[in-house]
């Protein structure tokens, strides 16, 4: 172990973090992002006792859901890289600007499409699952009109949520998540079990909850952890270079994003045709997996912060050194997370209420996830976070759209529907858009383009 500790404190102790304090800041993530991914496996658990429509309904929904959070979601991303230059500046005026205007800006964007998705959330569901059962399709129109309304508090608590943790402040934003997430376990067990609402009481669970976490996190960052001086005032203050910065390194994430999720409706439609009961397997194997992508969701989290600062104090060796040494260290984690949890899964399965029809499809999913994620969506997921930070969004995003087209898309219904592998082909499409992803990216960074300094010091 001494040798180990060693030979990190030489790979990740530089001028600007220290390998303990990397070390403090990857544990805090990494027990935030299984405490969020835990706690919607839990939840999916509990949707999925009320019966196969509920789960399929819900699973469908989350990607046409997952599109519009997604552009918010990605604009907090891209507003807290900018924070995250700034403090690498060291300009905190600019930093609890930044702040207030990331925070307003999500919201109105939130407003906006909520509004609009609330409103033709039936036409939308009718026009893409045309197919489904009538009461899977019900189900689905009125959880898609509960998220709707959730989208709005969870606009304003996911952008201070990025926003501490590019700032390294990962105790913060970890506490942020241990409320809203027991909030929204607690509340589930009482609306779905408790008050047997169904479909109904997964939707305002999320309602809750999110307001919730909201009202904590407006608390947290103007009166308790307020460490920059950050003002109500500033959440209505819109200067033209600040939402500029916002927009510009958050829209290429969120243009990438939704491409990449209306690829994943493409999905949705072929899976669409395969039986509820193939769906529903999907969705709990796809729950699963998302265990085993807290640690790389944690890695990723931990580039942007890292690899951030070190744009924004310009320096550039130091961003690509780190960048690899983190990969590295990326893989041998997922690994381990891959063995750890992979034993686990009869327990994961006892939690769902599985048919034992579907039990091994479930298994076999999982076996093709938990091999290709140390191997190839390590690198995938964290070399696009490193050129993204550089401002290489626009890259990211074609290699995330070309993949998907060639992967998921094309290659998993060939898989899915005329070679008659069902839900396995999707998953066997997922890991070959991985290997895509990562080859290209890997590629970029050899080179200096990528960097875009020209443009960051314009």
């Amino acid at each position: 172990m001494r040798a180990v500790r060693n030979r990190l404190e030489k790979l990740l102790t530089t001028e600007l973090f220290t390998y303990p304090e990397l070390r403090k800041m990857f544990l805090t993530l990494l027990l935030d992002s299984f405490f969020i991914f835990f706690i919607g496996v839990l939840s999916n658990m509990l949707v999925s006792r009320v019966g196969e429509a509920a789960m399929a309904a819900t699973s469908l929904v989350g990607t046409v859901n997952g599109m519009i959070s997604i552009i918010f979601t990605s604009l907090a991303s891209g507003g807290a890289i900018a924070v995250a230059r700034a403090k690498g500046r060291g300009d905190n005026q600019e930093i609890k600007r930044a702040v207030g205007e990331v925070t307003g800006v999500c919201f109105l964007v939130a407003l906006a499409l909520s509004a609009g998705l609330y409103a033709g959330a039936e036409t939308v569901v009718r026009a893409l699952y045309p197919d489904v059962e009538p009461l899977v399709q019900e189900y689905a129109v009125r959880y898609m009109r509960m998220m709707c309304i959730s989208f709005l508090p969870f606009s304003i608590f996911n952008a201070i949520f990025n926003i501490y943790r590019n700032l390294g402040d990962t105790r913060s934003s970890l506490l942020l998540t241990i409320v809203i997430n027991l909030a929204h376990l607690f509340l589930s067990l009482l609306f779905i079990n408790g008050f047997q609402m169904g479909v109904a009481g997964a939707g305002l669970s999320y309602i809750v909850a999110r307001t919730i976490g909201m009202v904590m996190a407006l608390v947290w960052i103007l009166w308790v952890r307020n460490d920059y001086g950050v003002r109500i005032s500033y959440f209505f203050r819109f200067r033209p270079e600040v939402t500029r910065d916002i927009f510009s390194l958050g829209m290429p994430l969120a243009v990438e994003s939704l491409l990449l999720q209306g690829g994943m409706l493409l999905v949705n439609v072929y899976l669409a045709r395969l039986s509820t009961m193939d769906m529903a397997a999907h969705a709990r194997a796809n729950s699963i997996l998302n265990l085993y992508q807290a640690t790389s969701g944690a890695l990723t989290s931990l580039v942007c912060t890292v690899c951030g600062q070190c744009f924004g104090a310009g320096k550039y060796d130091l961003l690509r050194s780190y960048g690899r040494n983190l990969i590295r260290v990326g893989r041998i984690a997922m690994a381990l997370t891959s063995l750890i949890l992979y034993p686990l899964t009869p327990l994961l399965l006892q939690m769902y209420s599985v048919p034992p029809e579907s039990v091994s499809m479930i298994y076999l999913c999982l076996a093709i996830g938990a091999v290709g994620l140390p191997l190839f969506a390590c690198d995938s997921n964290m070399t696009a976070m490193i050129l993204r930070v550089a401002g290489d969004g626009a890259f990211t995003g074609a290699c995330a759209v070309i993949a998907l087209a060639a992967g998921r898309c094309a290659l998993g219904y060939v898989l899915t529907i005329p070679f008659g592998l069902g839900v396995p082909g999707i998953w066997i499409a997922l890991v070959v858009e991985w290997i895509l992803r990562a080859v290209a990216q890997h590629l970029r960074m050899r080179g200096d383009r990528w960097l875009h300094v020209k443009s960051a010091h314009a």
